[in-house]
């Protein structure tokens, strides 16, 4: 058993025993989410009412109606199943708003990733059963219907399920991957600086400092934005991990080096606050590299120039960087790991920024139909017809997939293949 919600979720499977509470509450640890004996068998006692696929009579209307609500801004929440009828296999989810969920699979225009989706675009809502598990909410809460969908997923039925961890709601920030020196073990992989928090006691600015920076926390891990698959998941516990950590923090905070990371300032030729520049001065830590600057009358926030560091930023004529004395000695070939990965991350990102900001149009009518490059370029056109159509509009139009002035719209398939990649 590891630490990592996924391995552990996998080995239980494979196992072919039934979920307990207690390995439930295991999984979900990082999650804040738990569940009693009593609560599971009550949960488990929820009858799923099955509902003939696609909704070709009156009766079938009404039950999904009784099911799931009427709107999907106001109903019911609980857990579905789709079984495909030819093979047995079978996909479970859960919602706040069944209908509103419903209602997304039942329009059949979603991105074809994962094993269900493009499953259920290729046969048709005809190829599957659904059952709709509705929970009474004198008895539950809307948290109870993940800890069914989660039993549910640990079954090895559920073969169209590509994760096996539930995910309990929007992240709080941005992902952290904490790894040995040499970036070959992963020991865990929190949601959020905030989880980070909660289960191995790192704060938030703590992680923000070190987040990508190469410096080891507590000279024994690095904090890291993204993963890295060459790396191996730990075996060991969650709590044996934070166990490690304490007694490191302890040790630290005696020898009063839990704060104080070395920091080494480059004075390149042209400094117009020092004579002669061309050399590096070292400090034992960030404030007192700081008090020096300040003295030279250049006032900078702790936090600026942490991001100046981070991003290896030259301020003034000055660089400042974290001293080499804080790097293990075999970390060269580690950092170009790390460098490489950091590069790919950022070109990937900024692919996607410029794709979202040009998304292309694709417009139809009778007899028609046209590619435009952006929204932009496809409200100009309109605009040469006469047809009056703004942003908002066409957003509207092209989220709602309605009909406007006997046009269609859509975001071009290429773009559709872009995000699924």
């Amino acid at each position: 058993m590891t630490n990592n919600p996924e391995s552990l979720a996998l080995k239980h499977i494979n196992s072919g025993e039934l979920p307990t509470s207690f390995l439930i509450n295991k999984i979900l640890l990082n999650q804040n989410l738990s569940v009693t004996d009593s609560k599971l068998d009550k949960l488990l006692k929820v009858k799923g009412i099955e509902i003939n696929l696609p909704l070709y009579t009156l009766e079938d209307n009404i039950l999904l109606d009784e099911l799931t609500g009427k709107s999907a801004y106001k109903g019911f929440f609980g857990v579905y199943i789709f079984t495909h009828i030819n093979t047995g296999q079978k996909y479970v989810g859960s919602s706040n708003l069944l209908r509103r969920r419903i209602n997304y699979y039942f329009k059949l225009d979603f991105p074809l990733i994962g094993k269900f989706l493009p499953l259920l675009r290729k046969e048709g809502l005809k190829a599957f059963k659904l059952t709709i598990f509705k929970l009474d909410s004198n008895k539950f809460s809307n948290k109870d219907a993940l800890i069914l969908e989660q039993y549910y997923l640990l079954n090895k039925g559920f073969n169209l399920n590509t994760l096996k961890v539930i995910n309990a709601g929007p992240s709080k920030g941005d992902a952290v991957y904490v790894y040995d020196l040499t970036c070959s073990t992963l020991y865990y992989h929190a949601k959020s600086k905030i989880e980070l928090k909660r289960v191995l006691k790192i704060h938030p600015e703590t992680s923000k400092k070190l987040v990508d920076t190469k410096i080891p926390y507590l000279n024994k891990f690095l904090l890291l934005s993204y993963l890295i698959p060459t790396s191996s998941i730990s075996n060991i516990y969650v709590e044996n991990l934070l166990g490690i950590m304490q007694k490191d923090r302890k040790n630290m905070y005696t020898l009063g080096s839990r704060r104080s990371i070395s920091v080494e300032l480059e004075i390149k030729k042209g400094n117009s606050f020092v004579c002669n520049g061309g050399y590096s001065l070292n400090f034992s830590s960030l404030t007192s590299c700081m008090v020096y600057l300040r003295r030279l009358g250049l006032n900078i926030k702790r936090d600026t120039l942490t991001k100046y560091i981070k991003n290896e930023k030259v301020f003034h004529n000055f660089l400042c960087k974290y001293s080499k004395k804080v790097l293990p000695s075999n970390f060269e070939k580690v950092g170009l790991i790390i460098d490489e990965y950091k590069k790919l991350k950022v070109e990937t990102d900024c692919l996607l920024r410029v794709n979202r900001k040009n998304k292309p149009v694709l417009v139809k009518r009778e007899n028609f139909e046209k590619e435009f490059k952006n929204i932009t370029d496809t409200i100009k056109f309109f605009d040469d017809l006469n047809i009056k159509l703004d942003r908002k509009t066409l957003n509207l139009r092209l989220k709602d997939r309605k009909v406007y002035k006997n046009y269609s719209f859509t975001y071009n398939k290429s773009y559709k293949d872009f995000n699924k990649v």
